[in-house]
């Protein structure tokens, strides 16, 4: 079970580093119907354009396990801390995207959050990039532990 979540883990990542426009919403609402419909969480990467820990991240975990495939997994969303605006809220209100990144105190990047279906966290943020090893050790207990609490 703990290398299925692994694999849902990197194929997770391999899905963000693609940088498909898809991943990125400004529909909270919709993200949550969706992972209401599907019994998924909602993995939220919070980065910016200029990141270069966020770059070693890809280098690092996700291209070298780029092949890592699985049937499940969670929702995959990707947030730009830089981003302005207006976005919908997980209840359909519109907010100030810095409203958003303040709620969730995310002041670094990369910053990863895994939400339930209400924009709840499921487990303490990661936050940062220091190693291969200890990364992927935090991503996948994280994984474990935000499936095991919508289940």
């Amino acid at each position: 079970m703990i290398k299925q979540y692994l694999s849902l883990a990197l194929a997770l990542f391999v899905s963000f580093c693609q940088a498909d426009s898809s991943l990125t919403t400004t529909d909270w609402a919709d993200t949550s119907s969706v992972a209401r419909q599907t019994h998924s969480p909602i993995l939220v990467v919070f980065g910016a354009e200029e990141c270069g820990y966020c770059e070693r991240l890809k280098q690092e975990v996700i291209e070298p396990l780029s092949h890592q495939t699985d049937s499940k997994l969670p929702l995959i969303r990707e947030f730009d801390i830089y981003s302005g605006g207006k976005i919908i809220d997980f209840n359909g209100d519109s907010i100030r995207s810095r409203m958003f990144k303040n709620r969730y105190r995310v002041y670094a990047v990369p910053t990863l959050l895994i939400l339930d279906a209400d924009g709840k966290p499921l487990i303490d943020p990661i936050v940062g990039y220091n190693s291969q090893d200890e990364y992927l050790e935090l991503l996948r207990t994280s994984l474990v532990a935000s499936f095991q609490a919508i289940e």
